[in-house]
């Protein structure tokens, strides 16, 4: 059995408990019905029953020390220290109840109290309590273990006077028992009122060294034993216990559960969770755990009102006397009671003073901060907002306080925030990196515009996260960083001299112009110029002048091409356009010679007045010709003009209708 309970599984978590437990219940119901049926046989026939009752139970308990030293051995340190006790603990039951069941079945007597089963049954909770605490050592510094024997005392005190009230006080009393057997009859009940209350203080502070699945289910073992332990104290009951009857189905269903505790960890994983788990648990165990959490706060104040209510009415009963076991266990709880008290007081203010330093300390941080932060509630509105925010956009706090924050956003922005506010809110993403434009509160005038002006837009980048009631914007300022990357990609496909497109520019737009051919109509046609005589100009003035001649000519052609056309310096003093044609080809010869006479035109320079000539090479596209062949042919023709005694203008191919 213990070899079948710690063999992986190839089935689901729940399917593994369920069946576990679903055994120990159908065990138990088989040992009830044979129970209520008095095992086939009447009361004076009771063999059977008394093996059930006897040698039944030892083997429930012997199955769960097998089983609690079959998981030791998988472990190692306090875990299997405290699982070696655990199974001490099943070990000594068993053993009394062999004992019980030799008495019974064959020297055919009564037990003697005391004898070898009382012994053995004595020792049951103390084995349970000690591995219990070697369980939790080391979790917990010297306060939790001050607060867990406060704890203890008020639950044990309120059990324990419960307890008098109904059924200790009647065993302490009665008439016709030896000392020896009232200490172990009352021995019996305290022992286990005190495990009890250890293990409950325990599982409510914490799940100890993770075995939380492991730990609660044996906590539920050791309650059913216990309930019916503290059952059979009952004079009543105890006066009319057969072996075999109802009574042994508790014992035996609570061994069977300690059998299953060791290995519910194992089975659903560390603290007792588990993937698979479905949503509806989830909220189900979180709704049992907040009841638990409330039980374990009110708990304190139940136990000093039933120690409270024992004692008035142990008063009423003996004539206004009160008896001296119940008042001295209400005041120890209720000492325990101030002193719990008092130490929850100094916690919360050692607490708050902690919560209080981390706070300003966080405040600090946040205030020293250059990155801006704001915090977003659910309507989108802006709550908190650091101080950081009067130096990157230029806005007091108190003036966005409350405000939209996509008010501040980009119109061309909004809705990318929006959507990642959306996915945050729901859950589908833990953060998000959105960038976008923020308007700042300084404007900048329009030129001639009288009294208008403009918002300035700061390009920033926000880590979004998640947080109690909302969102928390991380905004960085980043414009410095779009403008170098724009300023780097502008560079890069311009040239820094005079700022036109550079050669790799126009081999793009070239490239475009081919693939929309058949959407313009007519292909694209390519025109190389070239300066004739700069050099003499450039060697004789010097580069200055040189530049000063380039950027001249750079702003005669940008103004003598058409709307949707492109000029671009190749490199020295090449130029290049490209022109859109129109049916007959008429607009590239126009633009051709205007380009060629803004060229030649003097340049009034500030070294003195220079002319110089263009040669201009021109080719239309023909069916079949690539990018690269098509400037081939404008700088062959561009040479041909040069050949041919400069300042010329040559058209090597006619237009080509596609």
């Amino acid at each position: 059995m213990p070899a079948l309970l710690s063999r992986p599984l190839d089935v689901p978590v729940t399917v593994r408990v369920a069946s576990a437990v679903g055994a120990a219940v159908a065990a138990t119901a088989v040992f009830v019905l044979g129970a209520a049926l008095h095992w086939g046989g009447d009361r004076a026939s009771r063999t059977i029953a008394d093996i059930m009752g006897d040698f039944g139970l030892a083997a429930a308990a012997a199955l769960a020390a097998v089983s609690s030293v079959r998981r030791a051995l998988t472990l190692s340190g306090a875990l299997r220290s405290s699982w070696l006790l655990f199974a001490g603990s099943a070990l000594v039951a068993g053993f009394g109840n062999a004992v019980w069941g030799w008495y019974e079945l064959v020297l055919r007597t009564s037990p003697p109290v005391p004898s070898m089963a009382d012994w053995a049954f004595l020792c049951f909770a103390p084995f349970a309590m000690a591995g219990t605490l070697v369980h939790h050592r080391g979790v917990g510094g010297s306060l939790a273990w001050l607060r867990l024997a406060l704890d203890g005392t008020l639950v044990g005190g309120a059990l324990f006077t419960a307890g008098w009230g109904v059924a200790l006080s009647r065993v302490a009393y009665s008439d016709g028992r030896a000392p020896t057997q009232v200490t172990f009859a009352l021995a019996y009940p305290v022992f286990d009122i005190l495990l009890v209350s250890l293990v409950l203080c325990l599982r409510h502070r914490g799940r100890g060294r993770g075995d939380g699945s492991s730990m609660a289910m044996l906590v539920c073992g050791y309650s059913v034993v216990v309930v019916f332990d503290g059952l059979w104290t009952l004079p009543p009951v105890r006066a009319h216990y057969y072996s075999g009857e109802l009574m042994d189905a508790g014992w035996f269903f609570g061994y069977l559960l300690l059998a299953i505790a060791p290995w519910m960890s194992a089975w659903t994983g560390p603290g007792g969770r588990h993937g698979s788990e479905h949503a509806w648990r989830a909220r189900l165990a979180a709704g049992i755990r907040r009841l638990l959490d409330l039980a374990g706060q009110l708990f304190p104040y139940l136990a000093g009102s039933t120690c409270l209510a024992v004692i008035m009415s142990d008063g009423l009963r003996g004539e206004h006397r009160v008896h001296p076991v119940p008042l001295v266990t209400g005041c120890a709880v209720l000492a325990a009671l101030v002193a719990r008290q008092a130490l929850t007081l100094t916690e919360n203010l050692r607490l708050t003073k902690q919560l209080s330093l981390r706070e300003n300390h966080f405040r600090s941080l946040v205030q020293g901060a250059s990155e801006v932060i704001m915090t977003l509630t659910r309507p989108g509105r802006l709550g908190y907002i650091s101080p950081a925010v009067s130096g990157v956009l230029g806005y007091e706090p108190q003036q966005l306080i409350g405000s939209s924050l996509y008010d501040l956003i980009h119109f061309e922005d909004r809705t990318r925030v929006i959507e990642a506010v959306d996915r945050l809110l729901a859950g589908v993403a833990p953060a998000a990196l959105v960038e976008c434009r923020i308007r700042a509160a300084t404007v900048m005038p329009l030129p001639g515009a009288g009294e208008g002006a403009q918002s300035i837009w700061r390009h920033a980048e926000a880590t979004v996260t998640r947080h109690y009631g909302g969102l928390v914007f991380t905004i960085r300022d980043v414009s410095e960083r779009v403008a170098l990357q724009n300023q780097l990609a502008y560079n890069a496909y311009h040239d820094a001299l005079t700022g036109l497109p550079n050669r790799a520019l126009f081999g793009e737009r070239l490239e475009q112009a081919l693939h929309q051919r058949s959407v313009i109509g007519h292909p694209p046609a390519v025109m190389f110029l070239d300066l004739d005589w700069f050099k003499e100009v450039n060697d004789a003035q010097g580069h200055a002048v040189g530049d000063e001649l380039l950027i001249e000519a750079a702003a005669r052609l940008r103004t003598a091409v058409r709307v949707g056309d492109t000029v671009a310096r190749f490199g020295g003093d090449e130029f290049a356009a490209l022109v859109h044609t129109g049916p007959d080809g008429r607009s590239v010869h126009e633009v051709a010679e205007r380009l060629h006479a803004a060229l030649t035109r003097p340049y009034r320079l500030a070294a003195g007045r220079f002319t110089v000539g263009a040669s201009v090479g021109v080719a239309f596209w023909r069916a079949g010709m690539s990018a690269a062949q098509l400037l081939r042919e404008a700088d062959l023709a561009m040479y041909e003009a040069k050949g041919e005694g400069k300042g010329r203008l040559i058209v090597r191919d006619t237009p080509v209708s596609r």
